[in-house]
């Protein structure tokens, strides 16, 4: 864990090229000095074993062993710490620094070891050479210089000189030169460290919240404010950070408005993969195909695969095109319309499925191909009567004492075509909302007399019992006089029609103080249970065969309805066949 540490490799890294850069310039100052102490050594052995040979000089013709050459040997024979030896014409070598006396050195070794010094010396040249010495058992520097005195013996001066002091000082060098290392070693690993620190220490920061950035942590800041690249970097991660909370607010957002939107949706919505996988759905789709709560996706999908509609989906995927089909299910008509997905590439990705239940458009449909049928076929019956009629009497069929009777029957018709277009105007401004309301406080007990009153012949051509039970003291009704009264003419014509001669007819006032209730009742023929719902319909007639000689268009229920509802009042209908109808109108005494 330790290596993948930035702190430690970037100190690592400053301790490298101390380490290198030191040791390399160290080696070469370890190899100059070596070098210069060496050759320094030479000279100074060099100018002595001159100034040896020079000193030799006055005893060259005299014994070597006098007494006088030695003592002069044994002054200098401490210069550079060196062992003087003596070189003569036959080769052969004396010390003349060893035990205050002058002795041949006899081993063979010795002499076959300066057996080129020798020679060069006896050709008046200078000698250098540096090598072990078996005669002092250690490393020597050996420097030669011959004597110009052709009729000395003695041709040449010989130093030899070890080499310990030269590596004890090399070795205090290179001791001094590790204790360097390992002293930058320690104080650049400090200062490395601390440098290291403040670089990685910013980066792991800024690490920390890339990962809490990950997990979702949007808008968070590092708060790293450096002058350098680390510092830009920050302040660019700084500001992507908001940004990206920015765009991911209005990604939720624009997420919740969809999912909303789907939600509230009325029509069912099936997101499906090409493998024809649910990927979502909403509650509407559950409702529209299930009765009870959907268990699994494989429920609804063997569902789908039942109606047919997967089939489709995958016909749509391998065709790329729109489909739409309509299926019955659970006593409704749905309209499954097939879209396909396409990601920016183009590629098909999926579908979506929108499922509308069209049973009420269906059954609207249904109503007006019914209503046309229904208006035809009123129209055409007067019609047809009517140009019979005029036809018999253009062609002279219709004897003359027939044509006022035939004129008679054609206003009659007549009058009936009126009363039916007067009748759709009525309820085509009732449904298109363009009937004005002039309110009015009104004594509803006086209207339901007026309004017996203007049907008076109806009730006497039937010898109508009609039977008021009024509750006087009826609060005010706030509504519209003309209004209110059409409604009653309605109900009130209805209940006389469909009345038994001498029948009863009760009309009833009451109230409970928050509303006011007008209840009539006839004991005529009824209506049978299972066709009161559809009470209201247009041209819609209550068993048409048995009621067939009674007049009506089948529209006065229908405007009965709408008016009640611009009235602001509620009508409800109790009936039993052959026992007679109860119809109760009630409006709200503070109604408007």
């Amino acid at each position: 864990m330790i290596k993948k540490n930035i702190t430690f490799k970037l100190t690592l890294g400053f301790l490298s090229i101390v380490m290198v850069s030191t040791l390399f310039i160290g080696i070469i100052a370890l190899n100059i000095f070596k070098n210069n102490i060496y050759e320094v050594k030479k000279n100074n052995m060099k100018k002595h074993a001159i100034a040896i040979a020079k000193a030799m000089e006055p005893y060259l013709g005299n014994d070597l062993n006098n007494d006088e050459f030695i003592k002069v040997m044994n002054l200098i024979k401490n210069i550079d710490n060196a062992k003087v030896w003596i070189l003569k014409d036959d080769s052969s070598l004396l010390t003349a620094s060893d035990n205050n006396d002058i002795n041949y050195i006899n081993d063979s070794k010795i002499k076959e070891l300066y057996r080129d010094i020798n020679v060069q010396v006896l050709d008046g040249k200078d000698a250098y050479d540096e090598g072990y010495n078996p005669y002092y058992n250690e490393e020597m520097m050996i420097v030669a210089v011959p004597i110009k005195d052709s009729s000395s013996l003695i041709k040449g001066v010989i130093l030899n000189s070890p080499v310990s002091d030269l590596s004890n000082s090399i070795d205090k060098f290179f001791k001094s030169l590790i204790l360097t290392v390992l002293g930058e070693i320690f104080i650049v690993g400090l200062l490395g460290y601390y440098f290291s620190r403040n670089i990685s220490n910013p980066i792991k920061k800024i690490n920390s919240s890339a990962l809490e950035l990950a997990r979702g942590h949007y808008g968070i800041k590092t708060n790293i404010y450096q002058k350098d690249e680390i510092g830009e970097l920050s302040s660019s991660f700084d500001l992507l950070s908001l940004k990206l909370k920015y765009t991911i607010s209005e990604l939720f957002e624009e997420k919740n408005k969809l999912s909303n939107i789907i939600t509230s949706m009325s029509e069912g919505l099936l997101a499906l993969d090409k493998n024809s996988n649910i990927i979502n759905v909403n509650e509407a789709a559950n409702s529209l195909l299930f009765s009870k709560k959907m268990k699994d996706d494989g429920e609804m999908i063997n569902l789908l695969s039942q109606l047919g509609v997967i089939n489709e989906f995958k016909f749509a995927i391998e065709n790329n095109e729109k489909k739409s089909l309509v299926k019955k299910h659970e006593n409704k008509i749905l309209d499954f319309s097939i879209s396909l997905i396409k990601n920016s590439l183009n590629e098909i990705m999926g579908g979506v499925i929108l499922i509308q239940d069209i049973s009420e458009k269906e059954k609207l449909e249904q109503m007006r191909k019914d209503f046309i049928s229904n208006v035809s076929h009123e129209f055409r019956t007067p019609l047809t009567i009517i140009k019979g009629n005029l036809e018999s009497i253009v062609d002279g069929m219709t004897k003359p004492t027939e044509v006022v009777d035939t004129c008679t029957a054609l206003i009659k018709e007549t009058n009936r075509l009126e009363r039916m277009v007067k009748d759709l105007l009525n309820l085509s401004r009732l449904e298109s909302g363009k009937v004005e309301i002039d309110h009015n406080e009104l004594d509803v007990n006086m209207l339901i007399n007026d309004t017996a009153r203007s049907l008076r012949t109806l009730i006497y051509s039937k010898d109508i019992d009609l039977q008021l039970n009024l509750e006087s003291n009826l609060p005010k009704l706030l509504s519209d006089y003309d209004k209110l009264k059409q409604l009653l003419i309605i109900f009130l014509d209805n209940a006389i029609k469909f009345s038994y001669s001498k029948g009863i007819l009760k009309v009833t006032t009451y109230s409970d103080n928050k509303k006011i209730y007008i209840k009539v009742e006839d004991n005529g023929v009824g209506i049978p249970k299972e066709e009161i719902e559809y009470l209201g319909e247009k041209f819609f007639k209550a068993d048409k065969s048995r009621n067939a000689q009674i007049e009506g268009t089948g529209l006065g229920l229908s405007i009965a309805k709408r008016l009640i509802k611009v009235l602001k009042g509620n009508f409800y209908i109790e009936s039993d066949l052959r026992k007679g109808t109860t119809i109760i109108i009630a409006f709200s005494i503070r109604e408007t």
